[in-house]
């Protein structure tokens, strides 16, 4: 909070704690389990899932792949929809081509997945002043 930098907890739909309250509660309640669960009952209450594509693995399709993305929140936010990531598919680099398959794109790369579909408003995350980023 002091920087104005990083993800605020309520942001993402967590309680807020005091840090030492925090790290201690961190440390006893977050489990893989737990997580599972957590995006499993997120996924059950989203209207879809929606997984975007590239064409090939390389800079020039990961921009086409973001703006894409991009243009998606952007329509969805328009139309009072939410929009959050769950990228956990497709950070772990052998789980991408079944990801891949179950969406009917084997053999193109899924770079980003959102979950979308109506819910309450939480707070913004935090950000610095341009000023303080470009000096």
């Amino acid at each position: 909070m002091a920087s104005g930098d990083g993800l605020f907890s309520a942001a993402s739909g967590n309680p807020v704690l005091p840090s030492a309250l925090g790290r201690f509660a961190f440390e006893r309640l977050f489990t893989a389990r737990t997580e599972n669960d957590k995006y499993a009952r997120q996924i059950d209450s989203s209207a879809g899932i929606a997984v975007f594509v590239g064409d090939r693995e390389d800079t020039a399709h990961w921009f086409k792949v973001g703006q894409a993305c991009q243009r998606f929140a952007l329509t969805a936010t328009n139309l009072g929809i939410k929009v959050a990531f769950i990228n956990q598919p497709v950070e772990v680099t052998r789980f991408r081509p079944e990801l891949a398959g179950l969406v009917g794109e084997a053999g193109r790369p899924p770079d980003i997945v959102l979950l979308f579909g109506y819910g309450s408003t939480l707070p913004f995350s935090l950000r610095r002043p341009v000023k303080a980023v470009l000096a």
